[in-house]
């Protein structure tokens, strides 16, 4: 009997709800989150918000995308307002004969052919110019070779004789030329604020070019679903003033730096060569020459690894090497055998220190 009272309180509640929220309160209860996910959606710190371009390229692309927005919005009051007023016009009254039933009109058919053409020749216009114009830099570009892997990317400096992983390091205002391929599977480089989309494919080149006109750091992602670790192929755009610029690329040509005898960080360079590292990784100025996995000469340099998994910091770079696969579940960096806790802490201690 006491539960029999308690389901039929908890059915008397229940109405009493679903009579409160009907009508307005209803309505007002689905606006809160939908005005929730708008505003949301316009916040300017946003890293993937397109419309907070920085950049010839993404503003040249921002300005054709709302003179094309204008257009669409002027149809559509349009459209809508002949549809409303049609509707309110000639609606049916009582007591009024179905009017006479007619098929085709020339002069509208003509019309609404003619219309819509020329409003895309008008759209058609600026967005072929845009891109005869974006084709090709205004002026001598730094050539950067870009190369997607599950899940990270690879960033050469051609000329100037620098490798790096993560981050691309740029000089603010100069125009950067990028030739992109891919190692594996299809994917797609995309940085909201500085340019739009590039798709990258194995076995082929494709290229594009962009600028930064303020210093600041960028986000980026892959745009095209690569695989289960899609969502962490993360990388950043650091634009740099040309000084702070050079001065990295001089940091970056310089070998890996060597540890203190006896420390922490001297032990860790030892096991570079048990431990594997060498299969697969490049160190300047060490043995280790591989060119499958990212070049970790200055990798304590970044500000984050495994292609955006987790921040550089000693504590997630330890869980990395105990067990990468659980970090990040399908990455092809394979240990040849368990690292042991003293292993792992100086490891750690050199991978930081390389500068």
């Amino acid at each position: 009997m006491r539960l029999m009272r308690l389901s039929l309180a908890a059915s008397s509640c229940r109405g009493q709800l679903r009579g409160r929220v009907r009508g307005p309160n209803r309505w007002a209860l689905l606006a809160v989150p939908l005005v929730a996910l708008a505003l949301g959606a316009c916040s300017p710190e946003d890293p993937a918000n397109t419309f907070a371009y920085n950049g010839y390229i993404a503003e040249k692309v921002g300005d054709l995308f709302w003179f094309t927005f204008w257009i669409a919005v002027v149809v559509f009051v349009i459209v809508h307002a002949v549809l409303l007023f049609a509707l309110f016009r000639f609606r049916r009254r009582p007591g009024h004969e179905i009017p006479s039933q007619v098929h085709g009109n020339t002069t509208f058919e003509v019309g609404w052919t003619i219309l819509p053409t020329v409003l895309l020749v008008i759209a058609g216009i600026p967005t072929i110019q845009a891109l005869f114009e974006l084709d090709e830099p205004p002026s001598t570009p730094l050539e950067v070779e870009i190369t997607g892997h599950q899940w990270w990317w690879e960033f050469r400096y051609p000329s100037l004789n620098v490798t790096t992983a993560g981050e691309l390091h740029i000089p603010v205002g100069q125009p950067v030329r990028v030739q992109m391929t891919s190692v594996d599977v299809v994917h797609s480089w995309w940085v909201p604020r500085l340019a739009g989309k590039k798709d990258v494919f194995p076995g082929r080149v494709n290229h594009m070019w962009f600028n930064a006109t303020d210093p600041g750091t960028y986000y980026g992602q892959c745009a095209e679903f690569c695989g289960i670790e899609h969502a962490t192929m993360r990388f950043y755009v650091i634009a740099d003033p040309p000084a702070a610029f050079q001065s990295w690329v001089q940091a970056q040509q310089a070998p890996a730096a060597t540890p203190p005898p006896g420390s922490a960080a001297a032990r860790g360079a030892d096991l570079i060569l048990p431990a594997g590292c060498i299969a697969c990784h490049t160190i300047e100025g060490t043995v280790a020459r591989g060119i499958v996995g990212p070049n970790l000469t200055h990798v304590g340099s970044r500000s984050m690894l495994a292609g955006g998994a987790f921040d550089n910091t000693p504590d997630n770079l330890t869980r990395w090497l105990h067990d990468p696969e659980r970090v990040k579940p399908g990455n092809k960096m394979i240990l040849p055998r368990p690292l042991t806790d003293d292993e792992v802490r100086d490891l750690v201690a050199y991978l930081s220190s390389l500068r």
